[in-house]
């Protein structure tokens, strides 16, 4: 009886994080684009000892002074070096980086 109730919660919590994560995607498609240049000027790794899980960053400084700390994938973190530009897009809380190259 309990292992029926267990994989009752287990199969509710696994629903819960999809419709969630649909409302997130949802409420981010109804957002408009923002495209803005800034300047990478700093990098950094996060990972947990023990764990090969890793997080990579860049942090972009905008022409007004605002700076914003972004995720990147792994295989596009070693494409930039602190001092690029950078095209950033946001959408909600979606964030996409592409170098610019002049």
């Amino acid at each position: 009886m309990s292992f029926w109730i267990f994989l009752l919660v287990v199969v509710g919590l696994i629903f819960s994080a999809m419709i969630g994560g649909s409302r997130i995607a949802s409420n981010n498609r109804k957002q408009p684009k923002i495209e803005r240049i800034g300047e990478v000027v700093d990098k950094r790794v996060d990972w947990t000892e023990g764990s090969s899980s890793k997080t990579f960053y860049i942090t972009c400084e905008f022409e007004n002074n605002e700076r914003k700390e972004i995720t990147v994938r792994d295989d596009k973190y070693g494409l930039f070096v602190v001092g690029d530009k950078i095209k950033v897009t946001s959408q909600g809380t979606w964030d996409w980086v592409e170098r610019v190259v002049t």
